[in-house]
C-alpha cells in the first residue's frame, strides 16, 4: 500500500513541477508585460483576463474533460464578441492575449505530455501526427519566413489543433463527444439567430470591428457586410453554421426527424451569410453522409454518384427558384451575390478561380522550396510580422508551402489515414458518433487546420483524437475476442481426442 502512495506521490510531485515550470514562463511574460505597459491599463486587463480564463480552463480540464474541453469551445466561440465588448473601456488591441488560451492550454498539455514520457504511439494516425509536429517545431526557426516571431505566430495558428488532437486521444470519450455534439447545435442555431440580426444592422462597435479587422473584404455593398456572429471572422462563423447543420443532418438521418427544423433554420442563415464555398460544402457533406449510410463498401460509390446528381440538380432547382424570390433590398444583397457566385462558378461573378489558383499555387512552392518557408507562412503572423505571404485557404496547400512538398505530402497522407480510419469504424460498429465526425470533418474540408479559426480547429481535432482512441479500443476488443476463441478452441482440443478414443 505504501509503495502505491509512494508511486502516486511521486507521479503527482513530477506533473506539479512540470506544470509550475511550464506556467512560469506565461507568468514570467504577463508581468512584463504589465510592466512595460505603464499607466495605460489596457494591456494589463486584457493579459488578466487570458491568466484567468486559462487558469479556470486548465483546472476544469483536470477535473472533468467534458467541462474542460467545453468551456474551451465556448470561449473560443464568443471570443470575438467579448473582444467587441472590451474595445470601449480597453481599445482595440491586435495582438491580443486573450487569443492565446487555446495554444496555452493544448501545448502545456503537450508538453507535459512530452516531460512525463506519455506521447502515444499506438495508432498508425498519431504516429504520423507526431512525425509532423517535429517537422513544425523546426520549421519555427525558418528564415525564409522573415523571422523568429512568424514561426511562433504560425506555432500558435498551426499547431494549436494538432494539440487538442492529443487531448482528444488522451481524456477524448463517448459521453465528452454526445455533449459536444449537442453543444455544437445550440451554437450552430444561436449564431444563425445572431448572424440573421447583423444582416439587418451592425452595431457600433460590430462596425469597428468590421472597418478594422480588414472589413473591405467582407463588404458587399456600402455599409452591408457578412455576417459573423460572436466569432472572430466571417468565415469561421460559416464553419460554426455548417458544423451545426451537418450534425442535425446526421440526426436526421438516423430517424429523428425533428432536427429538420435546425437543419432548414442553419441552412437558410448559410445562404443569407453569401458564402457559396459554406453552401457547396454543405451539400457535399449531405452527400457523403447519404452514400456511406449502405452497409457495403461496393454500395459507397454509386450511391455517392447519385447523391452528386441529385445534389447537382437540387442546387441549380434552388439557384433558379432563388431569381424570383420577392426580398427586401438589403437580403436581396445577399442573395444576388450568393446566386452569381453559384450559377457561375468560374465566371466573373465567383471567386472559385482565384480559389484554385491559390490552392495550386501553394503546391507549387512546395516543390520550389523543398525545406519549405516557415511554418508562420499563409498566417496572420506573416503579414503582420514577416514578407506578408497570403494564405492558399486550403490546408495542404498551405502545408506544402510551410513544410516542404515532404511535409505537404505527409499532411495528405494523414487526413488520408484519417478518412480511411472513420469510413472502416462506421462500417465495422455503425456508431453514429463516428458519423458524425465524418460529417464534421466533411463539411469543414480543406480547413481542419485553419488556426486562425480557433473554435473550429480546436474541436474538429479533439472530436478525431477521440475516435482514433475509440477505434483503438475497438480494435483491441476484437482482437482481444479472437485471442480468447483461439484459446477455447485450443482448451477443447484434449477433451474431444479423449471422447474420439473412447468411441474407437
Amino acid at each position: 500500500m505504501k509503495t502505491k502512495l509512494a508511486r502516486w506521490g511521486g507521479l503527482g510531485c513530477q506533473v506539479g513541477i512540470a506544470n509550475l515550470a511550464l506556467m512560469s514562463p506565461i507568468l514570467m511574460g504577463s508581468f512584463s508585460e504589465l510592466a512595460r505597459a505603464g499607466d495605460s491599463m489596457s494591456l494589463p486587463i486584457h493579459y488578466c483576463i487570458a491568466v484567468l480564463v486559462f487558469v479556470i480552463i486548465w483546472a476544469s480540464l483536470e477535473f472533468s474533460a467534458t467541462i474542460g474541453v467545453v468551456g474551451m469551445f465556448v470561449y473560443l466561440v464568443l471570443l470575438g464578441a467579448i473582444r467587441r465588448e472590451l474595445i470601449p473601456s480597453t481599445g482595440y488591441i491586435s495582438n491580443d492575449p486573450i487569443t492565446l488560451v487555446s495554444f496555452f492550454v493544448g501545448g502545456l498539455f503537450f508538453l507535459r505530455m512530452v516531460l512525463m514520457r506519455k506521447i502515444p504511439r499506438h495508432t498508425p494516425v498519431v504516429r504520423l501526427v507526431s512525425i509532423i509536429v517535429i517537422m513544425m517545431i523546426l520549421e519555427i526557426f525558418n528564415p525564409f519566413q522573415g523571422g523568429i516571431a512568424v514561426g511562433m505566430g504560425g506555432a500558435i495558428f498551426k499547431l494549436t489543433p494538432l494539440f487538442w488532437y492529443y487531448i482528444g486521444i488522451q481524456k477524448g470519450s463517448r459521453s465528452v463527444a454526445k455533449v459536444i455534439f449537442v453543444v455544437l447545435v445550440m451554437f450552430g442555431i444561436f449564431e444563425t439567430f445572431i448572424g440573421l440580426r447583423q444582416n439587418a444592422s451592425l452595431t457600433e462597435i460590430e462596425k469597428f470591428w468590421v472597418l478594422i479587422s480588414r472589413g473591405s473584404s467582407q463588404a458587399l455593398a456600402t455599409n452591408i457586410y457578412r455576417s459573423f456572429g460572436t466569432l472572430l471572422s466571417f468565415s469561421e462563423y460559416v464553419f460554426i453554421l455548417n458544423m451545426g447543420a451537418a450534425l442535425c443532418w446526421v440526426a436526421f438521418l438516423r430517424r429523428r426527424y425533428v432536427y429538420i427544423i435546425p437543419f432548414t433554420i442553419i441552412g437558410g442563415a448559410l445562404v443569407l451569410s453569401s458564402s457559396r464555398g459554406g453552401v457547396i460544402s454543405l451539400f457535399l457533406m449531405m452527400v457523403v453522409i447519404w452514400a456511406i449510410q449502405a452497409r457495403s463498401y461496393r454500395a459507397w460509390i454509386p450511391r455517392l454518384v447519385i447523391a452528386v446528381v441529385i445534389a447537382v440538380w437540387g442546387l441549380t432547382l434552388g439557384v433558379e427558384k432563388a431569381k424570383v424570390v420577392d426580398v427586401d433590398d438589403r437580403t436581396a444583397v445577399f442573395l444576388n451575390h450568393q446566386i452569381k457566385g453559384l450559377s457561375d462558378p468560374l465566371g466573373k461573378g465567383s471567386t472559385g478561380g482565384s480559389h484554385v489558383s491559390l490552392v495550386t499555387g501553394g503546391i507549387l512552392r512546395g516543390f520550389l522550396t523543398p525545406i519549405g518557408m516557415g511554418l508562420g507562412v499563409g498566417t496572420i503572423a506573416s503579414s503582420k510580422f514577416g514578407v506578408g505571404q497570403q494564405s492558399s485557404e486550403a490546408d495542404f496547400a498551405d502545408m506544402f508551402m510551410a513544410l516542404g512538398f515532404i511535409g505537404g505530402i505527409l499532411y495528405i497522407l494523414i487526413c488520408f489515414r484519417i478518412c480511411v480510419t472513420m469510413g472502416m469504424y462506421w462500417h465495422d460498429t455503425r456508431d453514429h458518433l463516428a458519423l458524425s465526425v465524418i460529417a464534421l470533418m466533411a463539411v469543414c474540408q480543406g480547413n481542419w487546420l485553419a488556426g486562425s479559426h480557433y473554435a473550429q480547429s480546436m474541436i474538429l481535432w479533439f472530436l478525431i483524437g477521440t475516435m482514433d482512441r475509440l477505434n483503438f479500443e475497438y480494435r483491441q476488443s476484437v482482437a482481444n475476442e479472437l485471442v480468447g476463441q483461439a484459446k477455447h478452441l485450443e482448451s477443447l482440443k484434449p477433451s474431444a481426442l479423449i471422447i474420439d478414443n473412447a468411441s474407437v
